[in-house]
């Protein structure tokens, strides 16, 4: 009977979390919570099992949580961003339907790529699988556009496959960067329909099975260019944790938090710097030359690349302290290979820098939202509430809740299903790029109700906060609900405004 009641509400959860049409997943949660299978057997129990406060599981028999890939990831110190495509040989920044003829790196060596980035004391790669354009560097059965549609080894080749092999035989972890964003498709480019969200879930199926594990997901062109409410975060995630729970996902989301992200994720050149005294899990993206945007171009195998004091003392050596990764960008020219002037300055890394293994660990954060509930609707005493569950963030642009001047107000999600289990709040205040003790329309008091009706709400938390645009996470025991209402009471400026809120359940 106990049995029983815990899988009617596991599939009441996934059902919100993955959709109606579930039912493979759904039956599954049935089987394991019955006893009808092993879980040790099963990805999804590995996603859904708890360890305690660190988090859950992340690997099956891994024994690792979240914030222990976290503090693996920020140990990691410095890695490789590998911008390689279509864009290589023709084209503009996300210019679509690009002529796959010109892609024909005849001397492709990732090896060589691996063996400078070992050189620099790098320890990991990200290699854009597939860029804004759409063309993807393996063969995609979703897609004619791809590396099995261009002459390069006779439609034969895998950049992807090329690239993992070569970085795990010397010790290096292959990440991936997928672009959700597709010109060639057209998604991004038109409101998000079914067959999108089941076309990126099939190539990143193929990416997330066919190559191993891969340790770290980046994800780009989602929430700053389509949202992660039309795209849906919750839907998508559990799917790449579903295949790989030990994969961190990473999304451009432009805010200086852990808003829908295993970890922050700082990019240099939208005018970004990961702040003194940062303590949360983060990574940093530069260029070390300049080209096609990311991407090579003649220019850049005559630059002088990034210099050897910036990059070490301007990098390496700050960033360490603040438990964010350097990851800089190397693109291979034409011919599949870094330049020479690439090579050399990343061995003069190498011999100029030594990572500080004295400092102490990332320290334990805040709980982190596992099961994110992306809501149906949200509507508000006064202001746009939509703005607040959008999900549309992007550097100097960020989609913004605000109400009127006449305190208390309040803004109320519609999960769109009755949940079990809702236990974790976040609050993104009006954003700012560095949080400041001065943001007007930050809650600094709350109350929170949850109903099953929208009608009767009951208080399941309150408080204060401080001033400021720095994210806030509220957390109270699991109960069942389909709204959740909160309520500000009071607020800097004397306006109520957010610019995300969000929900996840607590099993």
């Amino acid at each position: 009977m106990i049995a029983a009641v815990r899988a009617i509400r596991e599939l009441a959860r996934l059902r919100n979390v993955q959709g109606p049409g579930c039912w493979r997943k759904t039956l599954w949660a049935v089987l394991l919570a019955t006893g009808c299978i092993d879980p040790t057997q099963s990805r999804l129990a590995a996603q859904h099992a708890q360890s305690g406060a660190g988090g859950r599981k992340a690997a099956p028999g891994s024994g690792s949580t979240l914030e222990e890939l976290q503090r693996d990831f920020v140990d990691a110190r410095f890695g490789m961003f590998i911008h390689f495509g279509i864009l290589t040989f023709t084209g503009k920044w996300a210019q679509s339907h690009l002529d796959l003829d010109q892609f024909n790196p005849t001397k492709l060596n990732p090896g060589q790529w691996a063996d400078a980035a070992l050189s620099a004391k790098m320890t990991f790669g990200v290699l854009t699988t597939k860029h804004h354009d759409g063309f993807a560097l393996w063969d995609s059965k979703e897609s004619s556009f791809d590396v099995a549609s261009t002459p390069w080894k006779n439609g034969k080749g895998d950049v992807v496959r090329e690239y993992v092999d070569a970085f795990r035989a010397r010790g290096l972890k292959p990440g991936l960067y997928y672009s959700v964003w597709d010109t060639t498709q057209g998604i991004g480019n038109r409101p998000i329909s079914r067959s999108d969200i089941d076309h990126i879930k099939a190539q990143l199926t193929a990416l997330l099975t066919q190559y191993g594990p891969i340790p770290l997901l980046v994800f780009d062109g989602w929430s700053w260019k389509m949202g992660h409410k039309s795209m849906p975060y919750a839907e998508i995630r559990d799917h790449v944790k579903s295949l790989q729970p030990a994969c961190l996902v990473v999304d451009h989301t432009h805010l200086q938090n852990l808003w829908d992200n295993d970890l922050v994720m700082f990019e240099e050149p939208k005018g970004v710097f990961a702040p003194e005294g940062n303590t949360l899990p983060a990574g940093q993206d530069n260029k070390i030359v300049s080209g096609n945007d990311w991407f090579w171009d003649p220019s850049s195998a005559t630059q002088d690349p990034l210099s050897l004091d910036s990059i070490v003392r301007g990098h390496l050596q700050p960033l360490e302290s603040r438990y964010t990764t350097f990851i800089l960008n190397c693109p291979p020219n034409r011919q599949g290979l870094l330049d020479d002037n690439i090579v050399r300055r990343l061995a003069e890394v190498g011999r100029n820098w030594t990572p500080n293994h004295s400092r102490p660990p990332l320290p334990a954060g805040h709980l982190q939202n596992d099961y994110p509930i992306v809501p149906l609707r949200a509507t508000a005493s006064s202001g746009v509430a939509s703005l607040a569950i959008d999900g549309i963030n992007d550097a100097g642009h960020y989609t913004t809740w605000q109400s009127s001047s006449n305190l208390p107000q309040s803004i109320t999600l519609d999960l769109g299903d009755t949940i079990p289990d809702v236990g974790i709040l976040y609050y993104v205040p009006k954003y700012q790029p560095s949080a400041t003790p001065t943001s007007d329309g930050a809650i600094t008091s709350y109350a929170i109700g949850v109903s099953a009706d929208g009608s009767q709400f009951s208080p399941v938390a309150s408080g204060q906060w401080p001033a400021d645009s720095a994210m806030k996470v509220v957390t109270f025991a699991p109960v069942r609900a389909r709204y959740l209402r909160i309520q500000a009471l009071a607020a800097n400026g004397g306006y109520a405004a957010a610019t995300e809120i969000s929900v996840g359940a607590r099993p």
